[in-house]
């Protein structure tokens, strides 16, 4: 797992909340590029560069697919908090690794509180990497994990 976007931070919670109920108003009235701008704008994006962004060549592709955003919430659970009751049951090793380099702190912290939750977990943290993380650097934590 690689910076799981879990965070137990009350104003992190309090707005994912906010963003799951516009969501469900916006893919209920078919609009998918607002869905887009939506998620853009939680991940910190500027206002005022979402008029470019839907310029870029790619705009067509992200509307498409912004029903799938519906499955990433669900995923996340109502409110987004790091779900350990439910880690601490998994029985399976598990590697859970974030970027040295991230650029949301709490990626680091929901990792630590994941890794410590789960009772055959190891946490890495790959030095240099952000979330954009380079296979380079991550393919050789997952041989060794796997290897072992």
């Amino acid at each position: 797992m690689y910076e799981a976007p879990y965070n137990d931070d009350s104003a992190a919670r309090q707005a994912w909340m906010e963003y799951r109920k516009k969501l469900e108003e916006l893919l209920a009235a078919d609009r998918r590029g607002d869905a887009v701008v939506l998620f853009m704008m939680l991940l910190g994006m500027p206002a005022d560069e979402i008029p470019e962004v839907r310029q870029y060549s790619m705009w067509p592709m992200l509307e498409a697919v912004a029903p799938t955003l519906a499955y990433d919430a669900a995923i996340m659970g109502q409110d987004a908090s790091v779900p350990t009751e439910r880690a601490a049951k998994i029985a399976v090793p598990v590697l859970i690794m974030d970027g040295g380099a991230t650029e949301w702190p709490f990626l680091h912290v929901t990792a630590k509180a994941l890794a410590d939750a789960i009772p055959n977990a190891q946490h890495r943290t790959l030095e240099g990497q952000t979330h954009e993380v380079a296979a380079e650097a991550l393919a050789p934590v997952l041989i060794e994990f796997f290897e072992a």
